[in-house]
């Protein structure tokens, strides 16, 4: 990802079932629904030609117009993962969060396409980095089985430093008349019918 810092740091992972032992359990209040924002209400950024050059990603990718800063549009991957992590856990309380549960009403399918969306990039992250850190067990006062002891040790990357990296390079949506950018209309850009998974695919040039 180029700037962003390559910082670790060693941690315990408070993993009991108690709800107090993280600020991003529930039950749903302000002060959780405050905690989550700190990690997910970030927007889209714009890298350099630079880094763009060492992804592998679509030679098409949309461009950010000069009078915005230039460079590519794009997310950071573990944005999108939280977003999508705190909207399942939303559903899970939908006496609370009373919007969410109206779109299920209002669009099932729209709203089950999502989802199955967010859980299958969950999916992938999860196998794909294959977390083999191992959980013992402890005998507990009260039960005969063996219980697993989830506070782990591990070696993180340093959040607050992704955070900084997307906040400066945030673009800025309050100059977008509809907080977006539009698609050119002067057959300069690439349209696909889906986002292309070949980097190299071609599209079809959009109509002037």
């Amino acid at each position: 990802m180029g700037s962003i810092p390559d910082v670790h740091h060693y941690e315990r992972l408070i993993g009991t079932v108690n709800r107090s032992s993280s600020p991003f359990k529930g039950p749903p209040s302000p002060a959780v629904d405050a905690a989550w924002a700190e990690l997910t209400d970030y927007g889209a950024i714009s890298i350099s030609e630079a880094t763009f050059e060492k992804l592998n990603a679509s030679k098409n990718a949309v461009r950010v117009p000069a009078e915005y800063g230039g460079g590519r549009m794009a997310f950071v991957e573990a944005i999108h993962q939280l977003h999508c992590l705190e909207s399942l856990w939303q559903h899970t309380y939908p006496d609370y969060y009373i919007e969410a549960a109206r779109k299920i009403r209002t669009n099932n399918q729209e709203w089950h396409e999502h989802m199955d969306h967010c859980v299958d990039m969950l999916r992938h992250k999860l196998m794909c980095d294959a977390d083999v850190h191992l959980i013992t067990y402890n005998w507990l006062k009260g039960h005969d089985a063996p219980h697993p002891n989830f506070n782990t040790a591990r070696q993180c990357r340093d959040f607050e430093s992704v955070k900084r990296y997307v906040s400066r390079k945030a673009l800025d949506g309050s100059k977008l008349p509809k907080l977006y950018f539009e698609k050119p209309k002067d057959g300069s850009v690439m349209e696909y019918e889906e986002p292309p998974f070949d980097p190299l695919a071609d599209g079809w040039p959009s109509q002037p």
